[in-house]
C-alpha cells in the first residue's frame, strides 16, 4: 500500500483524539474525493482517443465512408419514398420495399436504380398524373411489380450470397487444414 493512505489513517487518529466532532467533516471530505476520484477514472477510460497520426487517417476514412453510404441511402430512399407519395404500392410491395431498403440490398444494382430504373419510374408517374390517369395507369403498374420483383431478387441474393460466402470460407478452410496435415 502507499504511505499517503497510512499517514491519512494516523492523521484522522490524531485528529479523532484531539477534536472528534472534526472527524464528520473529515467523513465527508473523504467521501466527496472518493466520487471525484471515480468520476474522474471513469470519464479518462470513456474519453479514450488515441493521438496517432495513422488513427487520425483511419478515423477520417470511416466517417467520410459512412457519409457516402448514408448519402446513397438517402438518395435511394427519397426516390422510392416519392414513388410512394405519388403513385403507392400494395401491402406486400411495401413490404418488399420496405426490406430491400432495410438491408440495403441495392449495393450491386446501384447505380442501375438511381441513374435508371427509379427516374424512369417517377418520370413515368408523373406523365401519367398529367394524364390524370387515363390510358397509363396499368402500364405503371406493371412496371412496379417489375421493380418489386427486381427488388425482390436481389434481396434474395444478398441473403443466399452471404450463406454462400460463409460456405465457400468453411470449403477454403477445410482445403487447409488438408495441405497441412
Amino acid at each position: 500500500m502507499n504511505i499517503l493512505f497510512f499517514l491519512a489513517i494516523f492523521l484522522t487518529s490524531v485528529v479523532g483524539l484531539i477534536e472528534q466532532r472534526a472527524l464528520v467533516w473529515i467523513l465527508f471530505l473523504s467521501l466527496f474525493g472518493m466520487l471525484y476520484m471515480a468520476w474522474e477514472k471513469k470519464s479518462k477510460n470513456k474519453n479514450f482517443t488515441p493521438k496517432s497520426a495513422d488513427f487520425k487517417e483511419l478515423e477520417k476514412a470511416k466517417k467520410s465512408r459512412i457519409k457516402v453510404e448514408d448519402k446513397k441511402h438517402s438518395y435511394i430512399d427519397d426516390q422510392i419514398a416519392y414513388i410512394r407519395e405519388e403513385w403507392g404500392y400494395t401491402k406486400a410491395q411495401e413490404k418488399i420495399v420496405a426490406d430491400f431498403l432495410e438491408k440495403r440490398a441495392y449495393g450491386t444494382m446501384y447505380n442501375k436504380l438511381s441513374a435508371s430504373l427509379l427516374p424512369q419510374m417517377i418520370l413515368l408517374i408523373e406523365n401519367c398524373n398529367s394524364k390524370e390517369k387515363k390510358g397509363c395507369k396499368r402500364e405503371v403498374s406493371t412496371r412496379l411489380r417489375e421493380l418489386t420483383t427486381v427488388m425482390k431478387d436481389e434481396l434474395k441474393k444478398k441473403k443466399t450470397g452471404t450463406q454462400e460466402n460463409f460456405e465457400t470460407t468453411m470449403e477454403v478452410y477445410d482445403y487447409l487444414m488438408q495441405e497441412v496435415k
